[in-house]
């Protein structure tokens, strides 16, 4: 379960979040919102990259400081070094958190050949596919995926949908086309409750 409580975000004058509250509770969820409403800032701040500005959120009982090891987030809002290779970023990830070399994930998504290409030069869907990886190998308790089909092939997104069906911890996505997580088992959930 994830509780948020009290959480504010603002950027300048934008206030994105104010004295936000919520549960995610279910195992396979799909936040919709508007564009531009928060909600990869949100799964942002679940993950610990970003920090509300007042409020908390808590995760099996675990607030802020430990919050990092229980969740795995894939977003274009994660900057990798563009220098180094796919090959590169995947074994910093593999010594980081001590996870076994994603083989099978690679496989999966037809990712072998881009292994030894700079971040840099990877086409927009080969950097989508080494966030996921990146995320999925970890088999965290908590999975964030933002936007995790965007610009995939079709081989690709089958392949995803059968890693989700299989994962065992709990998952919360954003998706403009939640068709195919909603025939997978995803509830959507709206970002903000409906009046």
């Amino acid at each position: 379960m994830i509780i948020i409580n009290g959480l504010t975000k603002r950027f300048g004058d934008l206030v994105l979040f104010e004295h936000y509250s919520r549960q995610f509770s279910g195992g396979k969820v799909c936040i919709t919102a508007d564009n531009g409403t928060g909600k990869t800032t949100l799964l942002s701040m679940i993950a610990g990259i970003d920090e509300p500005c007042q409020g908390e959120i808590v995760l099996q009982h675990t607030r802020a400081a430990k919050r990092h090891h229980l969740v795995a987030l894939a977003s274009d809002c994660i900057p990798f070094p563009e220098f180094l290779s796919a090959r590169d970023l995947l074994m910093l990830g593999v010594e980081a958190w001590q996870c076994q070399f994603p083989e099978h994930l690679i496989a999966g998504f037809h990712f072998s050949p881009f292994l030894d290409t700079t971040y840099a030069d990877l086409s927009s869907g080969n950097k989508k596919k080494l966030q996921l990886i990146n995320a999925l190998m970890r088999q965290t308790p908590y999975l964030l995926l933002d936007e995790p089909t965007a610009t995939l092939d079709h081989g690709a997104v089958q392949f995803l949908l059968d890693v989700l069906n299989q994962y065992p911890g709990e998952m919360i996505i954003t998706s403009h086309e939640p068709e195919p997580f909603l025939a997978a088992g995803f509830t959507l959930v709206p970002l903000f409750a409906e009046a």
